[in-house]
């Protein structure tokens, strides 16, 4: 069976992130051998300042995010975009979840090409309420804060789904976005299930 951990960080109750993280998870409703196992920012019970470094002390919620992490076979983030940036608490995800000696290691030669985390995917859904072309002026912050860690640990598949214009005038339609996300997901299924095929035949 195939496992998807989903990421929702959007600390707002509600809001548009959380309204597509739900349309893009829907599509995988339909799938018997895909598992999903979902994180909420807002319930995770941890410290995002890291008050020690690398020696903090991870929670219970922490490590049970890791493990599954490492079992997963994509990754979904989906967050808004403030200030050209990911919100402050998903920056503490980041830096809890992508830890020295886990996720990638220097020491062992672990990073890049060579990543323990190689084989995933993953897939980032972000909201901003300007264009995304000022997002790319900027060199992308919102995306580089999650692909570059992605990368070190040897992440290399990183699908974007960028939702812009929310905010203007020259909005698009909801009907528009709820089906640039459901192509998205529908392309990580094949990509899930094509794994599975592969898993078998040489297994």
């Amino acid at each position: 069976m195939a496992k998807v951990v989903a990421i929702i960080g959007d600390p707002r109750e509600k809001g548009t992130s959380r309204d597509l993280f739900q349309k893009y998870l829907a599509v995988f409703l339909e799938q018997p051998t895909i598992e999903v196992k979902i994180y909420d920012i807002r319930k995770l019970a941890f410290d995002p300042n890291l008050p020690e470094g690398y020696r903090t002390e991870q929670t219970p919620d922490i490590i049970a995010l890791k493990n599954d992490v490492r079992s997963a076979d994509l990754l979904l983030f989906s967050y808004p975009v403030w200030w050209f940036n990911v919100p402050a608490v998903l920056k503490g995800v980041i830096d809890h979840l992508f830890w020295r000696g886990e996720s990638y290691s220097f020491r062992d030669k672990k990073y890049f090409l060579t990543g323990p985390w190689r084989k995933k995917r993953a897939r980032l859904i972000y909201t901003i309420g300007g264009m995304e072309i000022q997002h790319r002026l900027f060199a992308r912050p919102a995306l580089t804060a999650l692909r570059y860690p992605l990368w070190m640990s040897g992440v290399f598949s990183v699908k974007v789904t960028s939702i812009d214009r929310l905010d203007l005038s020259i909005r698009r339609t909801d009907d528009y976005y709820d089906k640039k996300v459901t192509r998205a997901a529908k392309r990580d299924i094949q990509f899930l299930l094509k794994k599975q095929i592969r898993k078998k035949v040489f297994a």
